[in-house]
Parts: structure tokens; C-alpha cells; sequence
């Protein structure tokens, strides 16, 4: 992905610092262990985080608590997507597998796939049933895979390349067994059918990164420079652009989570510029900004993000990523 500079604005929060374990060289696909100890960094928090953040940067997967420490890691690729399930464990997709972890660092799933040319696996979600869904973006597929790790159902997107990097980025199924695709290279998010046949599309003006499906039927999407809002006919009903906020040097959103009272948290992917941005942040509906996270040395870009409870588990309802 390009890095794509805006400096922006943003006044009047509290600020706290904090200071955090740097994260150590890792090659991808890991052992699942803890990372060793590393020179320390400061991260800032400012503003107003109620919750902890289950975030993904620089080879790793972490809790962070809400003054920016991190409670909880775990050694991982550049990870995309990352979840934390009802049960405890955390699962993510990093481009070598998908993975699921408890919290005491053991693997009880993991699916790879046979193609890692251009990254093989960036999206998961587990489903109701207990399968996986699994964005293949090596292959371009759309994979259910069972706990036993068993492919139970797949199928084939438009355009896709074998070994491309850009064939995907996040794959959601949706309530009406259909399924969202972020065709990154395209520039188009699209909804299949299980048959393969595309039930919508909607062009992007930059990379299509993430995108989630409202429940008033429009289509929340992540697309670097802007978050925008898409009614079923293309018409643009909200849009954030990374130059809205005076005072905040925000780059590339790449991950999102729509929050029950509406707000929207992203992770930024070549997050800070000299020194300046930041990884993760929370806005409003009105755009203005509830809290940012910052620590460059840290962790330079991270997309996959989840906002927590205060004590670390996933907030009420069906999380919305």
C-alpha cells in the first residue's frame, strides 16, 4: 500500500503517556510464544478510552489497557484481522494462517493455505455454527473451514489472480448468508451470492480495505484516506476523510469497527509521518475524535483493531468489523 500524507488537527483532550515493551524482529508464522523482552517505548493515549483495544501491529497481536499498556501479547505476521471470540481465545489472520490462541498462548486452530504468493490468508471470522470463514487472498477464494480444519465450502471471486497481493483484504459473511468482499487492487467492495454471482458492487475511490454491511442497509467502508458511508445505490450518505480532524496527523484507516452507539474506531496502516500520527483512534458520527492511540516505535502500522470492555471481553451484541 501507498502512504498517503495529510497533517491534520486536534485540540483540547487529555493526554497520558505511558510506557510499553517494544516489539522484538519476528519472522513470519512464529511460534505461538510470548515475545521476549525488548528496549522500552512510550505510547500516548489522549483523550477518553473507556475500554481495552485488542489490536494488531508490527508482528504481533495485543490487549491494550486504557492507558496504553499492553496487558497481553502474542508473536504473529502483519496481521489484517483479528478477533476476540465469546470464549476468550483471540483469532486473527495475518497472511501466513488464521489462527486461533488462548489466552495462555496455545493454538487450537489453524488453517494455512497451500498458496502464499502474495500473502495467503488477511481476513477471518468465525461463524455461528463454529466453521471459519476464511478470506484466501492468495487464491481470491472465500473458504468455510470446519474446527477440524476441513474446507466445507468455497468459492471463487471475480478477477482474481493467483499469488497477487491485492486480490482481497476483509471478507464478512452477512446475516442473509451472503457474502462482502474488499477486492483491495480493484478498488470495489462486492456482495456474492454463495452461487459466485454478485449481488452489488460498489467502486472505491482508493484500495477497498474493509467494509462492514449497516443495519440500515448501507455499506460502512475503509478506504485509506476516507471512511464513507455507501447507500445501496452508490449515493455517499457519510463521509470522514483523514483531513477532517485540525491538529491530528491521521494516514492510512485500514481496519474499522462500528460501535453500538455509532462511533467508529480505526487502525491505521504507515501510521506516523516523522514522528507524527497516530495507530489507533475513535470518532463520532459528527467526526470529532474521542481518543487516539500513539506509539511509532511500537508499532508502526496498525489495521486490525476491536474495542473492548473494561475488562477485556467483546461488547454486547454482534460486533460489527
Amino acid at each position: 500500500m501507498n502512504q498517503h500524507p495529510f497533517f491534520l488537527g486536534f485540540l483540547g483532550m487529555a493526554t497520558t503517556s505511558v510506557v510499553l515493551a517494544a516489539a522484538p524482529a519476528m519472522k513470519p508464522a512464529a511460534p505461538a510464544k510470548p515475545p521476549p523482552a525488548a528496549a522500552s517505548v512510550t505510547a500516548t493515549v489522549t483523550g477518553q478510552l473507556d475500554g481495552k483495544l485488542l489490536a494488531a501491529g508490527d508482528n504481533r497481536v495485543m490487549i491494550l489497557n486504557t492507558d496504553g499498556t499492553i496487558a497481553w501479547q502474542h508473536p504473529a505476521g502483519l496481521t489484517h484481522d483479528v478477533w476476540m471470540l465469546p470464549n476468550g481465545n483471540v483469532l486473527y489472520a495475518d497472511g501466513n494462517t488464521v489462527t486461533e490462541i488462548t489466552p495462555a498462548q496455545k493454538v487450537v486452530f489453524q488453517y494455512k493455505s497451500a498458496e502464499q504468493h502474495g500473502g495467503g490468508t488477511y481476513a477471518c471470522q468465525r461463524l455461528d455454527n463454529g466453521n471459519t470463514l476464511v478470506g484466501e487472498n492468495s487464491t481470491g477464494k472465500v473458504l468455510e473451514v470446519d474446527a477440524k480444519g476441513k474446507v466445507v465450502f468455497e468459492m471463487q471471486t471475480k478477477d482474481a489472480k493467483p499469488g497477487e497481493h491485492h486480490n482481497q483484504r476483509m471478507v464478512r459473511k452477512l446475516a442473509n448468508g451472503n457474502y462482502l468482499v474488499c477486492h483491495s487492487g480493484g478498488h470495489v467492495v462486492r456482495e456474492y451470492q454463495p452461487d459466485g454471482s454478485v449481488a452489488w458492487e460498489q467502486k472505491t475511490p482508493n484500495l477497498a480495505f474493509a467494509a462492514i454491511r449497516k443495519a440500515n442497509g448501507n455499506t460502512l467502508v475503509s478506504t485509506l484516506g476516507s471512511l464513507i458511508e455507501y447507500q445501496p445505490d452508490g449515493t455517499i450518505a457519510w463521509e470522514f476523510k483523514n483531513t477532517d480532524i485540525p491538529g491530528l496527523t491521521i494516514t492510512n484507516m485500514t481496519g474499522i469497527q462500528l460501535l453500538p452507539n455509532g462511533n467508529i474506531v480505526t487502525g491505521c496502516y504507515q501510521a506516523y509521518q516523522g514522528g507524527q500520527g497516530c495507530g489507533l483512534l475513535e470518532i463520532t458520527p459528527d467526526k470529532k475524535v474521542v481518543w487516539s492511540f500513539a506509539s511509532p516505535p511500537a508499532a508502526g502500522s496498525m489495521m486490525a483493531v476491536q474495542k473492548l470492555s473494561a475488562d477485556g471481553k467483546p461488547l454486547a451484541g454482534n460486533p460489527q468489523r
